[in-house]
């Protein structure tokens, strides 16, 4: 992405309140210094960069400070800017996620039409779940579900999946940074009972969801795996309460299901065991 010139942020008039608000200033400006950077500039000087952007050369001396602590920008041995691994890694992911949904929706369509239930395929984000793909049969839960949807990790079947598949020590930060909000009175709000459920899954090599979203409405996910066998992202079947019963899961769902993770896994690059 290039571009010429840019101001050093937006105008006033162009910013909502809400915006006006929570507008970061700093933030904005060294987001505009990434996109300076493009296939006629992929290295400039710190005096370039200011005059690309249109900043003063004191703010692209601590943007650059930062950006390069952190990965974004590299500085060479004659003193030139370049994308840093960070931004590399970034696009890599977008990349890798739209080329994960378009190849495995064939699989989700045949996923759907054998269990005649909704499919979700689930991405990680932090210590959420994204939704990227959903087949709908029915509205399962009271408020709408769609692609791009986040839910916590620990009341999913798709996050408990991921969760379940998690070293300790990550899963120990995870319980520090979280808050387990009772979502229902079925959803597992003490840690170590939450750990216990994870422990099943993890052997069993599927996670539950009874009713610790939203009443009336169960799933059951595995887990996506990607190089060095870590969970990546997670495929669920969720359903009506009434609709669903472990022998059902047992005989209709869990096959199926392991035939499209397994198929996602090798896309992903899991090492084979």
């Amino acid at each position: 992405m290039t571009i010429t010139r840019m101001g050093p942020e937006r105008p006033e008039s162009s910013l909502s309140s809400f915006d006006k608000v929570h507008h970061l200033k700093s933030l904005e400006k060294g987001l505009a210094l990434l996109e300076a950077f493009g296939a006629d500039a992929p290295a400039m000087t710190m005096t370039e960069l200011a005059q690309r952007c249109g900043y003063h050369l004191s703010t692209v001396q601590r943007l650059t400070a930062t950006l390069c602590r952190l990965g974004y920008l590299k500085r060479d041995s004659s003193k030139r800017y370049h994308l840093g691994l960070k931004v590399i890694r970034l696009g890599f992911r977008v990349t890798q996620t739209m080329a994960l949904r378009t190849f495995l929706l064939p699989y989700l369509q045949d996923l759907f039409d054998i269990v005649g239930q909704t499919i979700n395929l689930f991405l990680p984000d932090h210590d959420e779940v994204v939704i990227v793909e959903r087949l709908e049969k029915r509205q399962i839960l009271q408020y709408n579900l769609q692609t791009g949807s986040s839910l916590p990790m620990y009341c999913t079947a798709a996050g408990k999946a991921i969760l379940a598949n998690m070293k300790h020590e990550w899963l120990e930060g995870f319980l520090k940074r979280v808050s387990l909000k009772a979502y229902t009175p079925y959803t597992l709000t003490d840690p170590e009972k939450l750990m216990e459920a994870l422990d099943r899954s993890r052997k069993q090599g599927y996670a539950l969801n009874i009713q610790e979203l939203g009443m009336g409405a169960c799933a059951v996910g595995m887990a996506i795996f990607c190089k060095d066998n870590i969970p990546c992202g997670a495929i669920s079947i969720a359903c009506p309460t009434q609709d669903f019963d472990m022998k059902l899961a047992r005989k209709r769902y869990l096959t199926p299901l392991k035939e499209a993770t397994f198929i996602a896994s090798q896309f992903m690059g899991r090492n084979e065991e």
